[in-house]
């Protein structure tokens, strides 16, 4: 169904982004990347970059003009662009709203005036906050903590009231805690991708608190999967529905497993004060996105970290023999 649409990619070049560009430009898509380059890489793009089918821009959510101007013609967008650390929005809670609810509605209005087809949009499990219900459903009580997590309550909320005020065809994914190649290792990265890189490079691994907060790690394969869905979803118009793997795990439990999963030996995982803003259980109820999209996740933390680690252990690889 998305053969031969023209589609929109906001963040690109970004970690998701580039992986939902490729599986587009796989399905005979026309793809137009935009990215401003402050997260995305543009070595995430150099499958991409082969495809006659591909074009990128250099831009940013806030230049409204840019993004009227870019998306004539277009049928489906894809906004991946945000403000995307936790940690770095407490500090900076100013640049996280413009960026995530104010260039958020720049896509909106761009996509009313030039009668885009569809919207879907990368929300995230941040909005639900630290409540105690489990398994996260889409119709209980959101209460965010930090100002990452205000802000992509505010622009789904936006995205909602456009299809209800504009007819705007707008599907929000809240996604729980993705993980998978070209993740990058910063110090604002999911966790995941931090552990992962030291584990390789035999560093004993902090955690922030005793470990036994949760996590529901979703592998980025199936947040794709999710994407497209609902791109060709006719009745996920209007809706917000989770994205997740649905199977919780502790991160003491997981640093274990990807300890030993690695083969490194003498590896000590070590504890920290928790961080504020920080939330301690979260996993997904995905019975919506089942209903309506037919998604089912085909990866849980533990087999979406052996593809990662592969993958991983070759760009290592690789960068080791270029030192």
């Amino acid at each position: 169904m998305l053969e031969g649409k023209r589609i929109f990619v906001t963040g690109a070049a970004g970690f998701i982004g580039s992986n939902l560009t490729d599986a587009l430009l796989e399905k005979g898509a026309e793809v137009i990347g935009y990215d401003n380059l402050w997260n995305g890489r543009m070595e995430n793009l150099e499958l991409a970059q082969q495809n006659r089918n591909f074009t990128f821009y250099k831009g940013d959510v806030r230049d409204y003009d840019r993004l009227l101007h870019l998306m004539k013609d277009v049928d489906i967008v894809f906004h991946k662009a945000a403000f995307t650390s936790v940690p770095q929005s407490i500090i900076m809670p100013q640049l996280c709203n413009e960026v995530n609810v104010s260039g958020t509605l720049n896509i909106l209005n761009s996509a009313r005036i030039n009668d885009v087809e569809k919207i879907v949009y990368a929300s995230s499990s941040s909005i639900y906050g630290d409540t105690p219900t489990l398994p996260k459903h889409e119709k209980m009580h959101m209460d965010p903590i930090s100002p990452y997590g205000v802000a992509k309550q505010a622009a789904e909320s936006y995205m909602t009231s456009y299809h209800r005020v504009y007819g705007l065809n707008t599907t929000s994914l809240r996604y729980f805690n993705v993980f998978g190649q070209r993740q990058k290792d910063s110090p604002y990265s999911g966790v995941i991708a931090i552990f992962i890189a030291r584990i390789l490079e035999g560093k004993n691994l902090l955690i922030f608190g005793d470990g036994n907060q949760s996590r529901d790690f979703t592998y980025v394969k199936d947040v794709i999967n999710g994407n497209i869905l609902a791109a060709e979803s006719k009745e996920a118009a209007g809706k917000v529905m989770n994205i997740a793997a649905g199977k919780p795990i502790s991160l003491n439990e997981l640093t274990k497993i990807m300890i030993e999963l690695s083969g490194k030996k003498g590896i000590e995982i070590q504890h920290g004060p928790i961080r504020t803003g920080d939330i301690l259980h979260s996993y997904g109820d995905i019975t919506l996105a089942k209903k309506i999209l037919g998604f089912e996740a085909k990866y849980d933390a533990v087999s979406g970290f052996k593809e990662y680690l592969n993958y991983y252990k070759n760009i290592y690889s690789s960068k080791s023999k270029e030192r």
